[in-house]
């Protein structure tokens, strides 16, 4: 019964030693490291379905190497920098990019060879879309964080 008293009063001690913008950054960072590499993921997804997209259309070719590249960068941006207007931009691209998924997923771009027509969901694609949510959930937790503790 003591040890248990001793591991908690130690825990305790180990906690508040800690200086507050320490711990504040570790909070920070762990969800930053998470959208980051979440980004990447996304980025790396867009770069791979290239080709394929390429012979469907150029446009879906273009835009996808410009989307992944955005996620590319972005990731490396805001893991170096740090701004809030990256991780703002960072929530609406992806936001964006997931809306355009959903869309053409369930009534069909408006424009392209295949108008209209609702495209179906591979895993790829879902594997994408779910990393570009993990990526604007931690963007949004991180500028969230950021904006409360101004305000503070």
């Amino acid at each position: 019964m003591s040890a248990t008293t001793h591991t908690t009063a130690t825990t305790s001690a180990t906690v508040s030693a800690v200086p507050a913008s320490t711990a504040t950054a570790v909070r920070q960072t762990s969800p930053l490291a998470i959208g980051a590499v979440s980004s990447v993921l996304a980025g790396l997804i867009h770069y791979a379905v290239v080709p394929e997209h390429r012979s469907e259309w150029v446009w879906y070719a273009v835009f996808f190497t410009l989307l992944g590249a955005f996620q590319l960068i972005w990731a490396a941006a805001v893991w170096a920098v740090r701004r809030r207007w990256l991780l703002g931009l960072g929530v609406v691209a992806n936001a964006a990019a997931i809306s355009l998924w959903a869309i053409s997923r369930t009534v069909g771009l408006p424009f392209g060879p295949d108008a209209g027509e609702p495209e179906l969901a591979g895993v790829i694609d879902v594997l994408c879309v779910l990393a570009e949510a993990v990526a604007l959930t931690a963007a949004a937790a991180v500028l969230w964080g950021s904006i409360r503790r101004r305000r503070s």
